[in-house]
C-alpha cells in the first residue's frame, strides 16, 4: 500500500516537474477539486435478472490536479484523488454479503474507498466570453484502500442496523481499478493567477472488482459526479 501511494505521488510530482520544463510556467495550473455524486454497479447481461435489486448510493471525491497546456485548446490533466464507489443491495432473504450476514428485508449499502490517478485530456471550447467551457476524457487508474458495509431497515423511517468494515484480503477483492472518464465543465478567471470551475463527469469501470453477492458474476461500477474547485497558476 505504501509503495503504491509513494509511486502515485512521485508520478504526479514528476508530471509537475515535466510541465515546468516543457510548458510555459505562467500557463500551468494546479487545481483543487471536491465532488458529490452517485455510484452503482454496471448492469451487465449476467446480472440483468437481478438488476432491480440494486440502487445507486452517494459518493464523494476530493483531490488535486495539474493542467498542462499543449497549446491554446488541448491540455493534459493528471491528478490524484480520493474517491468512493459502491451500490445498495435490497435483500428478500438472509444473505451473506462480502462475508457479513445481512438479514431479510435489510438494505446492504457497500462503499469502497479508492485512491485514483486520473489521466485526462482537456479541450477548451473557444469563446469570447469570460466563461470558458471545456470537455475532457481519459482514464482513471485506482487502488482500493478499504470498504464498508452499512445495513439499514425501513419502518416509518430508515434506521441503521450495523456498520462493518469489509476485509478486502479475506474476500479476495480485486483492488486495482481502471475506468473510462468523460465530462464537461466551465471555468472562469477571477484574477490572472486564480480561477474557479464547475464540471460534471461520468465514469464506467473497465475492470470488474465487484463480486455480486446474489449471483455468480462479477461486474464494475458506473457513476456520475458533479464537482467544483479552484485553480492556481504556477
Amino acid at each position: 500500500m505504501r509503495i503504491l501511494l509513494t509511486t502515485l505521488i512521485f508520478a504526479l510530482v514528476g508530471t509537475f516537474a515535466f510541465a515546468q520544463t516543457e510548458a510555459t510556467p505562467s500557463k500551468v495550473t494546479l487545481g483543487l477539486r471536491a465532488g458529490y455524486g452517485t455510484s452503482d454497479i454496471r448492469t451487465d447481461s449476467e446480472i440483468d435478472a437481478v438488476s432491480d435489486r440494486f440502487e445507486s448510493t452517494s459518493a464523494l471525491s476530493f483531490g488535486m490536479f495539474a493542467n498542462i497546456p499543449f497549446g491554446d485548446i488541448i491540455s493534459f490533466r493528471p491528478g490524484l484523488e480520493l474517491n468512493r464507489r459502491g451500490t445498495v443491495l435490497n435483500l428478500d432473504a438472509d444473505q451473506d454479503v462480502f462475508g457479513i450476514n445481512v438479514p431479510l428485508g435489510a438494505q446492504a449499502k457497500t462503499r469502497f474507498t479508492y485512491i485514483d490517478l486520473p489521466l485526462l485530456l482537456q479541450a477548451n471550447i473557444p469563446t469570447s466570453g469570460a466563461i470558458q467551457p471545456y470537455a475532457f476524457a481519459g482514464a482513471s487508474l485506482g487502488y482500493a484502500t478499504g470498504g464498508n458495509l452499512r445495513t439499514t431497515a425501513t419502518a416509518l423511517i430508515e434506521f441503521n442496523l450495523m456498520s462493518t468494515d469489509i476485509d478486502l484480503e479475506a474476500i479476495n477483492y480485486d483492488r486495482f481499478h481502471v475506468a473510462a472518464v468523460g465530462g464537461l465543465g466551465a471555468k472562469v478567471s477571477i484574477t490572472p493567477s486564480f480561477g474557479a470551475f464547475i464540471e460534471g463527469r461520468f465514469e464506467q469501470s473497465l475492470t470488474e472488482p465487484y463480486d455480486v453477492p446474489i449471483v455468480a458474476a462479477k461486474t464494475g461500477f458506473k457513476g456520475v459526479n458533479i464537482g467544483a474547485g479552484v485553480t492556481f497558476s504556477l
